[in-house]
């Protein structure tokens, strides 16, 4: 094996809630094994068979090269088999390596321990609040070499919410709408980005208000027959538009200036009065609490996301 080899471990431990922070993290395991890696077998936790993980991480490369095994979405693998995993973290293949990826490994639990004894635990926990500004700065320089303002990165957020690998999608969108540029702007967030998804969710909601159930209905038709990945993030959509038109309304009602409103929400100021004055406060309170009970609802099985979605556009649209 190439001298790298020392800086190895037998044994790695990637856990964090989010799977595309931890495929960052499994990326750049493998780039430090770098030519060691005679073959890379993935495996799905829930799938994946103790003595197959076994075997196949112990068996020799005629090579003198490392087999490695990753076990993906770890978690009911580490479940079943954790005393078994703990006896080979104590003694594990020379020739192999384990990773496995999971979204929690509790630190008082042996084998959090046992894996972090010989520094083989990787925590990728997402940004939280407004680190996940810089994280975006800082993927949009490393990875695909362009700068992004501040405003314009709280700007994504503001659309996408702070789903790592949705935003790295966006990112890369972005980077190959903006050119030859080096920098990208509030501009071409809401070229790109916000404007395309801020109007496609308020002409729902504005059919809504007006009492227009087949209009907001055909409305999100629109959306599905545009859009492939609308129905997995319907509701969050849906909930962004009400909470935007909620903050905006109590900001109003409270006696701020309109115009200044419609500024920070990139809106029309017209537009925005006549969207706030067919809803109330109210209204919008209960859009935002029958969202979360719709979100729960398919979450665990109660109801799909197109039974839900319907649902909710029908009440609402009832004047």
């Amino acid at each position: 094996m190439s001298a790298g080899a020392t800086n190895v471990r037998l044994v790695y431990a990637i856990v964090g809630p989010d799977r595309f922070l931890r495929g960052e993290s499994l990326k750049r395991v493998l780039a430090q094994l770098g030519e060691e890696v005679d073959a890379c077998t993935r495996l799905e936790g829930s799938d994946a068979v103790l003595a197959e993980v076994l075997d196949e991480v112990r068996t020799m490369s005629l090579l003198g090269t490392r087999r490695v095994v990753v076990v993906e979405e770890a978690d009911p693998f580490i479940t079943r088999h954790r005393e078994v995993l703990e006896r080979y973290v104590a003694d594990p293949c020379p020739s192999g390596c384990l990773i496995l990826s999971s979204s929690s490994l509790p630190r008082n639990t042996r084998l959090y321990k046992a894996v972090n004894a010989i520094k083989g635990v990787i925590h990728c926990d997402p940004p939280k609040g407004r680190a996940m500004i810089g994280w975006i700065a800082s993927r949009a320089e490393a990875t695909y070499r362009k700068r992004i303002s501040p405003a314009a990165a709280q700007r994504l957020r503001e659309h996408l919410g702070d789903n790592p690998g949705v935003l790295d999608a966006e990112l890369a969108k972005l980077a190959s709408f903006v050119g030859d540029r080096t920098e990208i702007g509030p501009a071409d967030i809401d070229a790109l980005t916000g404007h395309h998804r801020e109007e496609k969710v308020f002409a729902v909601t504005d059919a809504m208000s007006a009492g227009e159930a087949e209009s907001a209905l055909r409305h999100w038709e629109q959306v599905l027959a545009t859009d492939r990945a609308a129905p997995g993030r319907a509701i969050a959509g849906l909930a962004w538009g009400v909470r935007r038109l909620l903050a905006a309304r109590r900001e109003w009602e409270q006696g701020a200036d309109l115009q200044g409103i419609a500024r920070r929400m990139y809106a029309d100021a017209d537009t925005l009065r006549r969207r706030l004055e067919r809803v109330s406060t109210a209204q919008l309170e209960e859009q935002q609490h029958d969202l979360l009970a719709a979100d729960l609802a398919v979450k665990t099985g109660a109801s799909t996301i197109d039974v839900a979605v319907e649902r909710f556009i029908v009440k609402h649209s009832t004047r």
